[in-house]
């Protein structure tokens, strides 16, 4: 963990990060762990993406865009051998999400 958070402290994020958000970071890093994933890049990443997202609303917006951007590869390339209608309406499929909807709709995308 300090890893990810350099020198600051799990206790010093923010108190509006509610405890089980906490716990599912701890859950993510160890699973990085597990699946052998836990390179000191991808940890300086995540810890970029932590303070990022911290610092600014455009910062957020970009990390939710990339975010979206690799779900909806992941999904078109899991989903490839499936009907079209079947992808086009699946729940899991990142493009009938409101978040990602609410996203498209966010001006900060439309300035970049």
């Amino acid at each position: 963990m300090k890893q990810l958070t350099g020198f600051i402290p799990i206790a010093a994020l923010p108190p509006s990060t509610a405890a089980s958000a906490k716990q599912h970071l701890i859950e993510t890093i160890e699973w990085l762990y597990k699946e052998g994933a836990a390179t000191e890049t991808n940890l300086k990443l995540l810890t970029a993406i932590v303070e990022s997202i911290l610092c600014s609303e455009e910062s957020y917006t970009r990390f939710l865009q990339c975010g979206f951007d690799a779900a909806i590869e992941f999904f078109d390339t899991n989903s490839q051998n499936w009907e079209f209608e079947e992808s086009i309406s699946s729940p899991y499929n990142p493009r009938n999400w409101d978040e990602y909807k609410q996203l498209q709709q966010t001006p900060i995308l439309s300035q970049s």
